[in-house]
């Protein structure tokens, strides 16, 4: 891992946690960039003589390699295809987001490091774990019109947390990353902070609402932005780090790529945060 050098106006307490977090999102970037893992960008079939000129007709504006696989009932091949094409633009996506959202909290403009981070903790999140979890999540991505693949409950969302943290023996606190993350009446919650990041006023939630002669995040001094920082540092690690497993056994799940790939990986992750004393 390269030394960062300039850390801007991040105090020093905090750098060892923001290296950790841009590890993680580095190691979820190398998904898309080592070509190690090439097979999560690059899918190949091999299809019976008989639909050799069928395929010359192929093309991606008018006659798409889907409906040509959904045509001719190559169903399995077609769900591969969507889950790995679907699983790389929310890595990408992903990446994008959260190294922005480091970027900008070295920086101390913190309500827009906290506005990139609700994407990816409350929407991509989400529809990771669904394809972990539903067996029938690309058909229905696939087939159902009107699926909203990230409308969820609560029950719902923490039934996916736990059943996600089993592929990891337990190695998280389900509850602490349901409140950390989903949790509308916990006022720390990813919801509720990337929410006044967003807005300047919020009502809705009496626990969150705007104080009178005040605006969300506009009024800030140092004592606040410090806390900001620490909430970002406390938080960040456990849920990223979460993230992190979750996209990389999606990833071991649907490429060729050898299990003890993503077992040095991890034990990368879990050494890092040790030597850093990330919790």
């Amino acid at each position: 891992m390269k030394k960062r050098i300039n850390y801007y106006y991040l105090p020093q307490e905090y750098w060892k946690k923001h290296d950790y977090c841009e590890f993680l999102i580095n190691q979820v970037e190398d998904l898309l960039l080592n070509k190690v893992f090439k097979d999560l960008n690059t899918q190949t079939i091999t299809f019976p003589d008989e639909f050799m000129e069928a395929l010359q007709d192929i093309d991606d504006e008018q006659n798409h390699i889907f409906d040509f696989l959904e045509k001719h009932k190559f169903n399995d091949e077609l769900t591969h295809i969507v889950r790995c094409h679907l699983l790389s633009a929310l890595i990408r996506e992903t990446c994008y987001s959260i190294q922005e959202s480091l970027l900008c909290s070295l920086k101390m403009r913190l309500t827009v490091s906290f506005t990139l981070l609700r994407k990816p903790f409350l929407e991509i999140l989400i529809v990771l774990m669904r394809m972990l979890n539903e067996t029938d999540f690309i058909e229905k991505f696939n087939y159902q019109d009107n699926f909203d693949p990230i409308k969820t409950t609560p029950e719902q969302k923490r039934r996916l947390i736990a059943n996600t943290n089993k592929f990891f023996f337990e190695k998280y606190n389900c509850e602490d990353l349901f409140e950390c993350i989903f949790d509308k009446d916990e006022i720390e919650s990813i919801f509720n902070i990337t929410n006044n990041a967003i807005h300047l006023f919020t009502d809705r939630n009496p626990k969150n609402k705007t104080e009178k002669q005040n605006l969300n995040f506009i009024f800030s001094d140092y004592q606040n932005t410090d806390s900001q920082w620490e909430y970002i540092y406390f938080t960040l690690p456990m849920i990223l780090n979460f993230l992190t497993d979750l996209i990389d056994l999606l990833v071991l799940k649907c490429t060729p790529v050898e299990q003890k790939v993503f077992t040095l990986r991890m034990q990368k992750r879990d050494r890092l945060r040790r030597l850093n004393n990330v919790c």
